[in-house]
C-alpha cells in the first residue's frame, strides 16, 4: 500500500486537469480571458465540478506530501508550508470567489496563501537535500517556479488572470513529477545494503 502512496500526488495532478479542463469546456470559460479561473466555481453549471477539482486533488496532494517526508531529507518548514497550502486550496474550494463580498475576500485569500506557499514548499524541499547534482536539480526547480511565479504577476497585470495562475501550476507539477519518479540518493545504496545482508 505505501508503494501505491508515492504516486498520489501525480493523481492529484491527473484530478486537477482533468476536472478544471473540462469545467472550462462546459462553461466556455475562457481560459486567455480577464477573470480568474475561480470564477468558474460560481457557474451553476461546474460549480461541483470545480470544487471536486480542487478539493479531491488538495486531499491527494497532503498525503502525497506525508510521502515526500518519508523519503527525502526535508526540514519541518516544508511540511508546514505545504499543508498550509493545501489548507487554503480547501478553503478556496468550497468558499466561492462570486456574490457575497466577504466570501469573496475569503476565497481570495486564502488562494493567494496557496499561490505563495508554491514557491516557498519547493525552496524548502531543495534546501533539505544533500548537496550535489540531485540539490542543484532541486534549486533548478524551485527558481523555475519562482519564475513562473513572477510571469504570473505579469500576465495578471495585463489581465490574463487565467495563464496567470496556470504558469506556476505547471511548474509545480513539474516538480511533483520529477519528485514521485525520481530515486533519492542513497536509496540505491540502502537496498544494496538489505540485499547483502539478507544473503541475496
Amino acid at each position: 500500500m505505501t508503494r501505491y502512496l508515492r504516486f498520489t500526488g501525480v493523481a492529484a495532478v491527473a484530478t486537477a486537469w482533468t476536472t478544471l479542463l473540462s469545467a472550462a469546456a462546459v462553461s466556455g470559460f475562457d481560459l486567455l480571458g480577464p477573470d480568474p479561473l475561480s470564477y468558474m466555481g460560481s457557474d451553476p453549471r461546474v460549480a461541483t465540478l470545480f470544487t471536486i477539482g480542487l478539493a479531491v486533488p488538495a486531499v491527494l496532494f497532503a498525503v502525497f506530501c506525508l510521502n515526500v517526508r518519508r523519503r527525502y531529507p526535508v526540514p519541518t518548514s516544508f511540511a508546514v508550508v505545504m499543508l498550509a497550502g493545501l489548507f487554503g486550496q480547501l478553503v478556496a474550494a468550497f468558499v466561492p470567489i462570486g456574490g457575497d463580498p466577504t466570501a469573496h475576500r475569503v476565497h481570495t485569500t486564502f488562494a493567494l496563501a496557496l499561490g505563495l506557499s508554491l514557491p516557498l514548499l519547493m525552496w524548502r524541499f531543495a534546501a533539505g537535500q544533500e548537496p550535489g547534482p540531485w540539490r542543484r536539480l532541486a534549486y533548478r526547480l524551485f527558481w523555475l517556479e519562482a519564475a513562473a511565479c513572477g510571469a504570473g504577476l505579469y500576465l495578471s497585470a495585463r489581465s490574463i488572470a487565467p495563464l496567470a495562475e496556470v504558469l506556476p501550476g505547471i511548474a509545480f507539477h513539474t516538480w511533483v513529477f520529477v519528485v514521485t519518479f525520481r530515486q533519492p540518493p542513497g536509496a540505491r545504496r540502502s537496498e544494496l545494503v538489505v540485499a547483502r545482508a539478507v544473503g541475496v
